[in-house]
């Protein structure tokens, strides 16, 4: 076996490309459904038996040579896309592992079976292609084991004799030569085209005192000599007068017709020969062409069921996100028709309105890509106390959820306790664990003005100020801090940090109640505990807030104070209705002038 020399490298990268070409050969069988009837026994895909069949042959080849060398290992764990028989380079290889792999070539060979039966169908030559790029896989390994040229030629020899009987039997190949040619050829090449060439016939020689010499062909019956006849014959036949011998003119007009009618015949047989190649072709022509209208039909279909299917799921997402959209924008309505329903805070309610328009028109232009402001969503809140901060607070959270400001809508409501500790760095810790616990939604602190004393030194309210207003930018995108408290206040306040105003741009005053409000306000109170005032009753509320001057109204805390005077009226009536015996629904739904007057 004459070689060239290779590296080692080169060899594998040899090997690896005859090794795609049987894996494109895989698929391809599995494409067109050969491997459906193997897959069911062997449970296996085509790739899978191809790469155990490789490894194994692999494996008897080089134990038939002598001993597995590390680069015969090597070559054998990386030639294939996955390593079945687990080999590794620097492990010695288990003795049921080779055992293993022997009887595994002793199966038949069936990805080389299904070639040829695919050949039959399809008139391809895939089963001849198959085996040479195996052998040159075999024949690469062979280069890394120089001085075995004897066992390697005995094995592939061997090898080849058992693997050709399951090549197409219809077909006459020249396998003495073509496995010369892979044997002696002088490199790792493609070289199927050997089993093309036809074998010369030798000429039948014989053996005479040990030495062959030409056979003589056989003597026709016209080059016979005649049988010597008998007397008596002779004397039955009767004498035949010779023929006359033909001119040499008549030989070679015979010779001149013999010949033509024998080009003719040829001629005519070629035409036939060619026709019938012709309409062979022709009608593989035609079936692959009604294949090929057929695959491009099933691939439409395919593609216009993909896109009725695309349409279907787009259909889906869009009515669903329409849906969504929907709701949200009902139970933003539904949020603003809450607020529009409390009493009086005109002025609020614009301002709020305001800023959901804005908000509304940033995202509008956010989904058009175009250029926003950044825009801080904290605000403070000024007013007396009782005048609806907080319950406009809790509305803001859940509207600004809906708005996709926030992810939550909560409230924490915290003050000066909530945020300030007694000792030196506790202050930041309970200001951190407040804000984590906000992230989502509102952090609402009342009286925050309490948090700077400036009377006081070493206060730990400023502490918290400090941290709060750290936290406001970290965590800006998704937390919303509104502060509360008296007007006067809250500017001494916003004035105690730099920091503080640039945080806070919404500014919201909540106006004192007027008494027809607060009126308004113990209507709602009293229908919502499903009560009913008499006018009476109402007249009397009216003249007892008239009474209140100015300081008892500061003291009286607006809708705070109408809700105590609420509280009072029910326990009044409830105290007058017990010493009735059978009290109606009516009189249980009825506030008389009575019970306010009792407070």
């Amino acid at each position: 076996m004459s070689k060239v020399k290779y590296q080692a490298d080169s060899l594998l990268l040899m090997g690896r490309q005859n090794y795609e070409k049987l894996v494109k050969y895989c698929e391809n069988l599995e494409k067109n459904g050969f491997w459906e009837q193997a897959r069911q026994v062997m449970k296996q895909s085509s790739t899978d038996v191809l790469d155990r069949y490789v490894q194994s042959v692999l494996m008897n080849l080089a134990v038939h040579c002598g001993e597995l060398l590390e680069n015969q290992k090597e070559y054998i764990s990386l030639i294939t896309n996955t390593n079945p028989l687990e080999i590794h380079g620097g492990e010695d290889v288990p003795q049921k592992t080779i055992d293993d792999s022997a009887r595994f070539c002793d199966f038949p060979p069936i990805l080389l079976q299904l070639c040829g039966v695919y050949d039959k169908d399809f008139r391809k030559n895939t089963g001849e292609e198959f085996l040479d790029a195996f052998l040159n896989i075999l024949l690469c390994m062979t280069y890394l084991n120089d001085g075995k040229d004897k066992e390697v030629n005995d094995f592939i020899r061997k090898y080849y004799t058992k693997i050709c009987l399951f090549l197409d039997e219809h077909q006459t190949w020249n396998h003495e030569g073509y496995l010369f040619h892979k044997l002696h050829g002088g490199d790792i090449t493609n070289g199927v085209r050997w089993l093309h060439v036809k074998e010369e016939k030798p000429n039948k020689t014989i053996a005479v005192g040990g030495v062959e010499i030409q056979k003589p062909p056989k003597q026709s019956k016209k080059d016979k000599p005649a049988k010597k006849k008998t007397d008596a014959n002779a004397e039955d036949e009767e004498p035949k007068l010779p023929e006359p011998a033909e001119s040499a003119e008549e030989k070679e007009e015979n010779q001149k017709e013999t010949n033509k009618k024998n080009k003719e015949e040829a001629e005519k047989k070629k035409q036939e020969t060619e026709k019938k190649k012709r309409e062979a072709e022709k009608k593989r022509l035609a079936e692959e062409k009604k294949r090929e209208e057929e695959e491009r039909l099933a691939a439409q279909r395919e593609q216009e069921l993909a896109r009725e299917q695309f349409q279907l799921v787009k259909k889906r997402i869009q009515e669903r996100e329409e849906r969504l959209r929907k709701e949200a924008e009902e139970r933003l309505q539904k949020l603003v028709d809450e607020l529009d329903a409390l009493v009086g805070l005109q002025g609020v309610k614009q301002e709020i309105q305001s800023l959901i328009n804005l908000i509304r028109i940033r995202k509008l232009r956010e989904s058009m890509n175009m250029p926003t402001m950044d825009m801080s969503y904290h605000m403070v809140f000024t007013g007396s106390p009782g005048t609806g901060k907080t319950t406009v607070a809790r509305l803001v959270s859940r509207i600004y959820k809906e708005l996709g400001i926030l992810s939550e809508g909560t409230v924490i409501e915290t003050d000066r306790s909530g945020l300030v500790a007694g000792y030196v760095g506790q202050t930041a810790i309970k200001v951190h664990e407040l804000v984590e616990q906000a992230i989502g939604g509102v952090l609402f602190i009342d009286e925050a003005y309490s948090l700077v004393n400036p009377d006081v030194p070493n206060d730990f309210g400023m502490e918290a100020v400090d941290t709060l207003v750290k936290l406001m930018e970290d965590h800006r995108d998704n937390l919303v801090i509104i502060v509360a408290g008296y007007t006067r206040e809250m500017k001494t306040f916003l004035k105690s940090n730099t920091g503080l105003v640039s945080r806070f741009n919404k500014f919201i005053d909540f106006p004192d109640y007027s008494d027809a409000e607060l009126l308004d306000i113990l209507d709602v109170m009293a229908e919502n505990a499903g009560l009913t005032l008499e006018k009476t009753a109402r007249r009397a509320a009216g003249n007892y807030l008239k009474k209140l001057d100015e300081e008892a109204k500061k003291d009286f805390g607006n809708a705070r104070g109408i809700r105590n005077l609420f509280e009072k009226v029910v326990m009044n009536q409830a105290n007058r209705l017990i010493q009735m015996d059978n009290p109606s629904k009516k009189d249980l739904m009825t506030i008389c002038k009575q019970d306010v007057d009792a407070v």
